[in-house]
């Protein structure tokens, strides 16, 4: 008996450290889809990467509706909050409103209308931790993609320094080429953010004179 309980014992444990090494890659097969149109905002989960702009079958994803109302974040309505996103949208503008003020640090987009689509009313929008950024056009440039890895040019350290995406709207409704700078600075002594006419995002939780990288696409 003590021998069947031993070998019972020791399986456990081997099982228990199969499921410490599997459930992390699981769960990072799951990612969280957002399907952004003139009249509705889907958030989904799904087990696997999908086809952009495909259609999204119950089998494989978790859907939820969300009203439009949040995107008018007052009270009840917090910024978007994800380590991971991937957006679907034909309407820009509500993309760009969703995304405002958003925290993300890797964000893919994909336009699914042919159109390119006129420039917005709004001029830019911000993301909060952004490290990586993938745009498609499947529709109107099939095959061509922007894939842009921020600060990479200013040495930034993932993780550790404060960072915003300023991403111009023109990025939604269809760029040819995209260019990304970096530049390092500072909550200031009075605790403004850099570029105020532009960052629209709250920093109370960096103490004055903190570093801050603020990133432009465009």
């Amino acid at each position: 008996m003590s021998e069947m309980y031993l070998l019972g014992h020791v399986g456990c444990v081997a099982l228990y450290c199969v499921l410490c090494l599997v459930m992390p890659a699981i769960l990072s097969a799951e990612f969280t889809l957002a399907s952004v149109s003139e009249h509705h905002i889907i958030i989904c989960t799904c087990m696997q990467d999908l086809v952009a702009c495909s259609m999204i079958n119950s089998s494989e994803c978790v859907c939820h509706n969300h009203p439009l109302s949040m995107l008018e974040r007052d009270g009840s309505h917090s910024a978007v909050t994800y380590k991971r996103l991937t957006v679907w949208y034909t309407s820009p503008l509500n993309v760009a409103r969703l995304l405002n003020n958003s925290e993300i640090r890797h964000l893919a987009l994909a336009k699914c209308s042919s159109a390119r689509g006129t420039s917005l009313s709004v001029e830019y929008f911000t993301v909060r931790r952004l490290e990586r950024l993938y745009v498609s056009y499947p529709f109107w440039m099939p095959g061509q993609n922007h894939d842009v890895v921020l600060g990479r040019d200013v040495g930034m350290l993932y993780h550790e320094e404060p960072r915003i995406a300023l991403i111009h709207t023109d990025v939604l409704v269809g760029k040819v080429k995209l260019k990304a700078y970096t530049v390092k600075t500072m909550v200031d002594s009075n605790g403004m953010v850099p570029f105020p006419e532009m960052v629209d995002v709250s920093v109370d939780d960096l103490p004055d004179m903190s570093n801050i990288f603020v990133s432009f696409l465009y």
